[in-house]
């Protein structure tokens, strides 16, 4: 009878055991946002080259020479590009003035600088519109543009070396 009585019991609790629910877990849900703000910026970089103009006698009418830079800007940021002459300010035309430290030379030697190798397209500096500048978009890797330079006149100027300083102004 014991061994019946216990039989029972044990098939009692095992019937227990399967009819009695497991509770589930719950699971409450939420999101967080991931987020990056990339901003638009556009340098000059590397070494420009130097618009030199060489060694020429002082009976030559002009001379001319080409020089470059590079842009990098951010991918799909549109911009445009001036060059501003130390001499000239911030003028549209891409004229400049060289002007010699050398003692008692006060004579300057005039340039202009221009987009092409025809001489046609004159650099400028123009901040809104597209006067004589150029118009990029940006690609994320470096874009090197050229600069094409003419002297107005080297004629009948002392012997020195005369110089000025273009600013290559981005504009993004």
């Amino acid at each position: 009878m014991k061994i019946k009585c216990l039989a029972m019991c044990c098939a009692a609790i095992a019937g227990l055991s399967v009819t009695v629910p497991v509770l589930a877990q719950s699971t409450a849900t939420g999101s967080m946002e991931v987020k990056i703000a990339i901003t638009a910026n556009c340098a000059v970089t590397g070494t420009s080259t130097t618009l030199d103009f060489g060694s020429q006698a002082s009976t030559t009418a002009d001379a001319s020479n080409t020089g470059g830079f590079s842009v990098t800007c951010t991918n799909l940021t549109p911009y445009k590009i001036g060059l501003q002459s130390n001499s000239s300010g911030a003028g549209t035309g891409g004229t400049g003035v060289m002007s010699s430290t050398a003692p008692g030379v006060s004579q300057t030697i005039g340039y202009q600088l221009y987009q092409d190798t025809a001489h046609t397209m004159a650099w400028g500096n123009a901040t809104s519109g597209t006067l004589n500048v150029v118009s990029s978009t940006g690609t994320g890797a470096t874009q090197a543009f050229a600069v094409y330079g003419k002297t107005t006149t080297t004629l009948n100027v002392p012997a020195a070396t005369y110089t000025d300083t273009v600013a290559i102004n981005v504009y993004y």
